[in-house]
């Protein structure tokens, strides 16, 4: 790399627009346009977009006028069916701009979850070019602020008393996290950093981030404020209220998806902050 690219690198100043002291220019990561906190938000709409698109597919709102063998009992919202078709369109769109910008096949799989993976691995790529990246992260904060606006879901918070695990520029995030549940749905949300998270690793006994052992479930059910034991452990998956699968060492690790879905039935109805952003 000669002087004058390697120069242009360290001075590249972020392109996007700051909502904290604006007028203070951010510098770009290297080989990007973007600084470092932008780049984690681009990441983080394209990795929550099935996650979005999915809890418009849960939320029932006031049903509109039905069409045509639509029948009564099934709840529609014309709003959300607009939106998921929207969210898929957009998402779709960008997909095929950017293979033929790349020279490349775009994905052939046009479902929400097949699309966002596909955009997830090229995001490096936009980030580095001012033209796609403004327009790109732009429009995944219009279709994810509308999805959530749609569902509202109403979020509990359960505070963790565990630091943060983002690292930031080689420096670990000071924030505590709390475990955000929404219906089925868990995350870590570290207020300091601003960031949603995969519940897994802040979940003691966790293995493969689809596992988790007796302890685990013990730890998750009080956080919920539900009493819990090695025994009503064992009962809940006696009763199929939970799944699991015996170890070669006599142990139990349960399926982590059926103890948050048993855990959200059990809870009782609750009034709390719906989860920003």
């Amino acid at each position: 790399m000669d002087l004058v690219s390697r120069h242009r690198i360290t001075t590249v100043r972020c392109v996007l627009d700051h909502r904290i002291d604006p007028d203070r220019p951010r510098q770009a990561l290297p080989t990007l346009v973007i600084c470092g906190g932008h780049r984690t938000e681009l990441y983080r709409l394209a990795t929550d977009l099935p996650r979005r698109y999915d809890d418009l597919d849960r939320a029932h709102g006031t049903p509109g006028p039905r069409g045509p063998g639509i029948p009564t009992g099934i709840p529609f919202d014309d709003d959300i069916a607009e939106h998921r078709t929207h969210m898929v369109s957009v998402v779709a769109s960008w997909c095929g701009a950017i293979a033929s910008e790349r020279g490349i096949t775009p994905p052939a799989d046009l479902h929400m979850d097949a699309l966002a993976a596909w955009l997830y691995r090229h995001l490096e790529w936009v980030a580095a070019r001012e033209h796609m990246v403004v327009a790109l992260l732009g429009e995944l904060r219009q279709i994810s602020g509308r999805a959530l606006h749609l569902a509202d879901i109403r979020a509990r918070r359960v505070p963790l008393a565990a630091q943060c695990l983002t690292h930031t520029g080689g420096t670990r995030c000071t924030g505590q996290v709390s475990i955000v549940i929404r219906g089925d749905d868990w995350t870590a949300h570290c207020e300091t950093c601003d960031t949603i998270q995969d519940v897994g690793p802040y979940l003691r006994g966790v293995r493969s981030g689809k596992w988790i052992t007796g302890e685990g479930v013990i730890m998750l059910a009080r956080l919920c404020g539900l009493p819990c034991s090695p025994d009503v452990v064992r009962q809940w998956h006696h009763r199929r209220r939970i799944t699991g699968q015996r170890q070669k060492d006599g142990s139990v690790l349960y399926s982590l998806a059926s103890v948050q879905a048993y855990l959200t039935k059990r809870q009782p109805p609750i009034v709390s902050k719906r989860m920003a952003g």
